[in-house]
């Protein structure tokens, strides 16, 4: 630990900036697994709650910075297939998992607002007959892109019970849009806000700073522009170079075009700065909300960062229950993506066949996964520590807990939980990656993209 805690401070001190971590471990991690079923991982008549999230990877086209797993190339019968799909799975899964309580539904992308009110009512017809159990305060979100946010979606959607929509805009700015890969006007845009604010009081608008061509000014205009529109939640993303991606090419042929890390960590500074201003409280290093504190403006992100079992429908999401880590293949190259998403269109739908890819965690990685993701949303209680391993968590992270604090990274520990101060926020992914056990680091670094 005392080593890791040295890491973390020379990290900081040369401002290197990490990707953001959505989950541990991630699906650079996963490899074949064999000879485990689904009755091995969910237990039926358990009543306990669970998230659901849909998997929808098409999209109208591909964004520079984009690593997701998803396709260009689809016609109207493959997403249609694709959904008949998606609610045979569904319904696979009730027989093992349909008592338990529905904490929240999510679609993700992709880009799920590609698909047609006939299909979203066939999904949402099908998780109310599977999971009849959906709790009263259960967020059911939907992802979308600005030229897919019809007035008519999305009043059904609302009809369909849809509480929380978002949406990523990336930028304000139309050469920024282009440059980006995104064929839209900025108009497209507004409309699009106008649209989801005059029905949806809970929603939320992703902007990304460090992208080609990106000013200051440019990025401060996006900026202001959107916190005048009034979400509830405004996710800010700096623009990360990952393999196969546009940008990671031509950031090396066009470095100049491009802000370094240290300019992204200062215009995360002022972020902080402004939003605070206007009236947002920080919930992770990317999220602010007008959300009170002792509510989540992510709640599945929360759910999932606490331990609240996932059931993952479609090709490329993931799920996971306590120890068991598991999707279908992962890749994020076009035509990887459309290997595997005729896979999953192919796939006889068993008990072993829903589980082909994952990660079986050890206790030790079980304790440390609430430590990292817990740590990154400011919500890192000992008592729930302590509840859920029946360890004592000031016993298993000493050094690490003693090494943020003489940082300055949290808070003096008090009642129980542990609190990032502003700079532990602006290093909370940085922090996270240190803490990536050895094996996963090692499973990771063999992870070959594709």
């Amino acid at each position: 630990m005392q080593q890791i805690a040295d890491s973390i401070r020379h990290s900081i001190r040369n401002n290197h900036l990490k990707s953001y971590v959505y989950s541990y471990p991630s699906k650079r991690s996963y490899k074949s697994l064999h000879n485990i079923g689904i009755t091995e991982i969910w237990h039926t008549g358990d009543r306990g709650p669970a998230s659901i999230y849909i998997h929808i990877p098409f999209c109208r086209y591909r964004c520079t910075y984009c690593t997701l797993f998803l396709t260009t190339q689809h016609t109207e019968d493959i997403i249609q297939n694709y959904v008949d799909k998606i609610c045979e799975q569904i319904k696979f899964y009730a027989k093992y998992t349909g008592r338990k309580t529905v904490a929240s539904v999510y679609f993700g992308g992709g880009t799920p607002t590609i698909l047609n009110e006939k299909q979203f009512g066939q999904i949402f017809s099908s998780i109310q007959h599977g999971f009849p159990n959906i709790a009263s305060s259960a967020e059911l979100c939907v992802e979308g892109s600005p030229d897919s946010m019809s007035e008519e979606l999305l009043d059904f959607l609302k009809s369909q019970g849809v509480n929380r929509i978002s949406m990523g805009i990336q930028t304000m700015d139309s050469a920024e849009l282009k440059a980006s890969g995104r064929p839209y006007p900025v108009s497209t845009t507004i409309s699009a806000v106008e649209n989801i604010r005059k029905r949806f009081e809970n929603f939320n608008l992703d902007l990304i700073y460090g992208l080609s061509g990106q000013t200051y000014e440019s990025w401060q205009n996006s900026l202001r522009h959107i916190v005048s529109s009034g979400p509830v939640t405004i996710s800010l993303y700096p623009a990360i170079s990952r393999p196969l991606t546009a940008i990671h090419k031509q950031q090396r042929l066009h470095p100049e075009r491009y802000i370094d890390d240290q300019t992204k960590y200062a215009i995360y500074d002022s972020n902080v700065e402004f939003m605070q201003m206007n009236g947002y409280r920080q919930e992770s290093f990317t999220r602010f909300t007008r959300l009170p504190e002792n509510s989540s403006a992510y709640a599945q992100e929360t759910s999932d960062f606490l331990g609240v079992p996932m059931i993952g429908i479609g090709a490329g999401a993931r799920s996971y229950n306590g120890k068991y880590h598991y999707s279908f293949d992962y890749a994020v190259d076009l035509n990887e993506v459309g290997k595997a998403i005729e896979d999953y269109l192919n796939l006889e739908i068993t008990e072993h066949s829903m589980v082909r890819y994952g990660i079986v965690l050890d206790a030790y990685e079980e304790r440390l996964r609430y430590f990292i993701l817990s740590l990154t949303l400011n919500q890192l209680s000992g008592t729930y520590y302590s509840s859920q391993f029946g360890r004592n968590l000031y016993s298993d992270f000493l050094d690490v807990i003693d090494a943020l604090e003489a940082d300055g990274c949290i808070e003096p520990p008090s009642n129980d939980k542990i609190r990032l101060t502003r700079k532990g926020y602006k290093y909370s992914n940085l922090v996270a990656h240190h803490l990536f056990s050895n094996h996963v680091k090692t499973l990771e670094e063999r992870y070959v993209p594709r």
